[in-house]
């Protein structure tokens, strides 16, 4: 495709460092990455299937110019599928000096916590709730946790910790809320207008540009194996051992995210979720 630039490597913030990566197999997970390539284990592996939510962590990506958290299970995102995105992981929330974080306080005084496998994963599900919704319904909640797994608490103590996070801070003022400016333009530097291609031959990974750029990389690669939100792609994964190269992930791509009604037709974009 004509004026499509192209670029070897994947670039993202980790927590508060920049990272880029020329050397990422299509299937290598968020979380084996994680935990044994920088050592960041407070995040969990339980199921490896996006089950339990023990693996959540928090991922920032410019929608329409607003840069929006959403938790996700690191077991089953692939490295390929986090151009221009934050990555935020417990080991980065944080309060003031010498202070434990609003969610963090919480869970400990509602005695949300008991074995503490499942704690780091409910805390960040908790957090992405928290920045959006600083005093949410029971209903919400309940929703923001259908993820995650506890088997100790019976989930009460942790609906209690949850209801009362904002008694220990304000939204408004978390280190996430005073540094959007600066991550968000940083992924606006980041999100160039390149192609990504990592690997050769069958053991690729590409990031198309743009959904233009997809139907282009598709007529190369009519075998590749298009991933999205991975939920069915990552069980291919890490438990079939499949392998899935070369892989196109599409999850960045604004075009295929939208939803328009012209003279009775309605269009849904492929990436477009409930």
């Amino acid at each position: 495709m004509a004026g499509i630039k192209t670029r070897n490597e994947i670039r993202f913030i980790l927590n508060g460092e920049g990272v880029a990566l020329g050397t990422v197999a299509p299937d290598q997970t968020l979380l084996d990455w994680l935990r044994l390539d920088r050592s960041l284990r407070g995040t969990k592996e339980g199921c490896a299937e996006g089950d339990c939510g023990a693996c959540t962590v928090l991922v920032g990506r410019l929608s329409g110019g607003t840069l929006v958290y959403e938790s996700v299970n690191a077991c089953i995102r692939f490295l390929g599928s986090l151009d221009s995105t934050h990555v935020v992981t417990v080991e980065h929330v944080r309060s003031d000096a010498g202070k434990l974080h609003p969610v963090q306080q919480a869970m400990i005084d509602f005695h949300g916590s008991q074995c503490g496998f499942c704690t780091p994963g409910f805390v960040m599900s908790l957090y992405a709730l928290w920045m959006r919704a600083p005093e949410p319904s029971d209903a919400a909640i309940e929703k923001a946790l259908q993820g995650n797994l506890c088997r100790c608490t019976g989930y009460e103590a942790i609906m209690r910790a949850a209801r009362a996070i904002s008694s220990y801070g304000k939204a408004a003022k978390d280190p996430l809320a005073a540094e959007r400016k600066a991550v968000t333009a940083k992924l606006e530097a980041m999100k160039n207008g390149s192609r990504i291609e990592i690997g050769s031959g069958n053991k690729r990974l590409i990031v198309p540009a743009n959904a233009d750029d997809l139907a282009s990389v598709l007529v190369k690669e009519p075998g590749a194996t298009i991933v999205a939100g991975s939920t069915d792609v990552g069980l291919w994964v890490t438990k079939h051992m499949r392998d899935i190269a070369p892989a196109v992930f599409i999850g960045n791509l604004d075009g295929l995210c939208g939803m328009s009604e012209d003279k009775g037709v309605i269009s849904i974009g492929a990436g477009v979720t409930y």
